[in-house]
């Protein structure tokens, strides 16, 4: 977070933002999460060791109770048109978090708790959640599964499930179940190496279609950047200026009300960078230029394909792509001779 903020003070960017003062909220917390506060060192190393991927520390309840509420009152700034749009620079993140236990290095999901926050403060209907991490936030899936008034969005490294969490439930065919079939939108990378043009033909022919569709009223993003190039456990490719590029194409759903959040990212200067790129864009700045966006990787169109395949019954905006649709990004003439780039969306299979 300090190098987060440093970045946004060298860049300018800082003293152009509104900076919102955190309430911390314990209303409906865990008393098993309040009771870390008080617990011995070892005591928190037992409690860690019961869930998978979890560290504690005397003040990680305060500091997952702040944010939260970072989260949640840049949602009222946002709702009742106080801030346009907004980010909220915190840890622990939330994303993997579950509704009874912690997982992921994060003790509350935040965006859950902001979603439903949304809907009973402000009154609102359709919440769009676009999780750009590159790890699946498997905890948003596991809470709105059956929930068609929260529609959620993964791009995410799975690698035919080798890649952490290591869940079938990433992939592609889980589509939400009951009601909420259809509203769980997973796009599993099943390569690393994933560049720019992946991730701008995933927005464009997947994720923008759907959100239109849905129209919601609020836009949350789970905001990693542990995809972007030298990160060393996403091992991907995103210049920080793409994600420039994703905020723009959000801000125009749900009529701009678009609250992001900081989830993962290991390199702490390519997520400052990737977040500085974020904030340029919330601000208005113009889109930076890509310098190789480059076409769709095969690999990359191959899951698209996928997970069109699973949503197409769900969805009118995608039923068009059945003969396949043109990819709008030029050749990519510099790529390395050993990843092959295609220019179409092509052999879309409806199952």
């Amino acid at each position: 977070v300090s190098t987060v903020m440093e970045m946004l003070e060298t860049e300018g960017l800082r003293g152009r933002c509104v900076q919102v003062e955190v309430e911390i909220l314990l209303k409906e917390y865990v008393e098993l999460m309040k009771s870390t506060q008080k617990m011995t060192e070892e005591e928190l190393k037992t409690l860690a060791h019961k869930y998978d991927s979890v560290y504690l520390h005397p003040e990680f309840f305060a500091s997952a109770c702040l944010a939260v509420g970072s989260v949640l009152q840049l949602v009222d700034k946002v709702m009742t048109a106080q801030l346009r749009n907004g980010f909220s620079i915190n840890r622990p993140p939330g994303h993997h978090a579950h509704a009874d236990k912690m997982n992921g290095y994060c003790m509350f999901n935040n965006l859950a708790i902001a979603a439903r926050y949304a809907q009973k403060q402000h009154g609102v209907k359709r919440v769009l959640i676009v999780d750009w991490d590159v790890h699946h936030g498997q905890g948003i899936q596991y809470i709105f599964e059956e929930d068609p008034s929260v529609l959620y969005f993964s791009v995410h490294r799975y690698e035919d499930g080798s890649f952490w969490p290591h869940l079938k439930e990433s992939d592609s065919s889980s589509v939400g179940s009951g009601a909420g079939q259809g509203y769980n939108i997973n796009l599993p990378w099943n390569k690393t190496g994933m560049e720019d043009g992946d991730y701008v033909t995933a927005f464009q022919q997947l994720l923008l279609p759907v959100a239109y569709e849905f129209q919601p009223q609020l836009v949350l993003v789970a905001a990693g950047f542990d995809s972007v190039i030298g990160d060393p456990k996403g091992e991907m490719r995103v210049s920080p200026q793409c994600f420039s590029i994703l905020t723009h194409m959000l801000k125009g759903v749900a009529q701009g009300r678009l609250v992001l959040a900081l989830e993962g990212g290991y390199n702490l200067q390519s997520t400052a960078e990737g977040v500085c790129a974020s904030v340029r864009s919330l601000l208005g700045d113009p889109c930076p230029h890509l310098t190789s966006p480059g076409a769709p990787s095969e690999s990359a169109l191959k899951s698209i394909s996928e997970t069109i395949s699973a949503l197409y019954p769900f969805w009118k905006s995608l039923q068009i792509f059945g003969a396949g649709p043109a990819v709008p990004l030029p050749s990519d003439t510099s790529s390395p001779s050993n990843r092959r780039r295609a220019g179409t969306l092509s052999q879309v299979t409806i199952k």
